[in-house]
């Protein structure tokens, strides 16, 4: 069987699931907005998926999805585990023609929801990927030091690091272990958005609601592959000896803006939880 043809056999008869994904969001939007849908459908996956790993934070997050699901009627709200299931799909659909896909930023952009005032826009994949190919090359970095270290400072759909998983993954490593994200975005909900794409593509990360210029955090995702493949760990002892990560530039960020030092860690801000330490690694 061919790529092509194992990509459409994802979904029944080839369904576009993007496409379906972004129906099933303006369906839903006919009284509410698509904008309010679309942040909600990520909240609400985003808290489900946190809550089968982080304890610690289980019952503020718990609560937060029970205060959403509330506000939707129930022929409403079971839509939502439907654009779960279409997310997954179209995913595993990119994945089965050999690279993957930052579904979120494109369904986001289909659906006019950026904001182009603020200067909000989410780079093509195709550019991320190229520029991801030419960073990581044939791995040689990644199989000399363990794994790659990468900080993304305004991390949108999550697009450039989903860009450099897709970059190991086509030098023949294995990006569950081959690479650690820190992503950070001043905008929740995407945070929402890479939180949940790096935890369905088991990308090891910490994703964290913040600004990296200024070094406040207000809350810190841990996506399943961190807390399952012990990167806690890995990543103390990585940085008693290399605290320079790997830095990328995101096209969503104005042209004018100061870049971030790659030298600094933004430090933690006293209301987030007191546990984390070494810039978001949990105790």
């Amino acid at each position: 069987m061919s790529k092509k043809q194992t990509a459409g056999a994802c979904g029944p008869q080839g369904e576009n699931h993007e496409r379906a994904l972004a129906r099933l969001i303006e369906s839903t939007a006919r009284h509410r907005g698509r904008l309010e849908v679309f942040s909600d459908f990520v909240e609400l996956s985003a808290l489900a998926v946190s809550n089968t790993v982080d304890r610690r934070q289980f019952e503020a997050r718990e609560a937060r999805y029970l205060e959403i699901a509330k506000q939707y009627p129930a022929e409403e709200f079971e839509r939502f585990p439907r654009m779960l299931g279409h997310l997954t799909l179209a995913l595993e659909q990119h994945c089965a023609v050999g690279e993957l896909g930052d579904v979120l930023g494109q369904v986001y952009m289909q659906l006019g929801l950026g904001n182009g005032r603020a200067g909000q826009f989410f780079t093509p994949y195709t550019i991320s990927r190229m520029m991801a190919l030419m960073l990581v090359g044939d791995g040689a970095e990644a199989r000399a030091k363990g794994f790659i270290d990468v900080l993304e400072p305004a991390c949108g759909a999550g697009g450039m690091v989903i860009a450099v998983a897709d970059a190991l993954d086509q030098a023949g490593l294995n990006r569950q272990g081959a690479m650690h994200a820190t992503c950070i975005d001043i905008d929740a909900r995407c945070v929402h958005m890479t939180y949940l794409q790096a935890s369905l593509l088991h990308i090891p990360a910490i994703v964290l609601h913040g600004n990296s210029l200024s070094g406040e955090v207000w809350n810190c995702w841990y996506t399943p592959a961190h807390v399952l493949g012990g990167w806690r760990t890995r990543l103390s002892a990585r940085r008693r000896h290399e605290p320079v990560p790997v830095v990328l530039e995101d096209a969503r960020a104005p042209a004018t803006d100061p870049a971030p030092p790659a030298h600094r860690r933004p430090q933690v801000s006293p209301g987030l939880v007191q546990q984390l330490s070494l810039f978001g690694l949990e105790k």
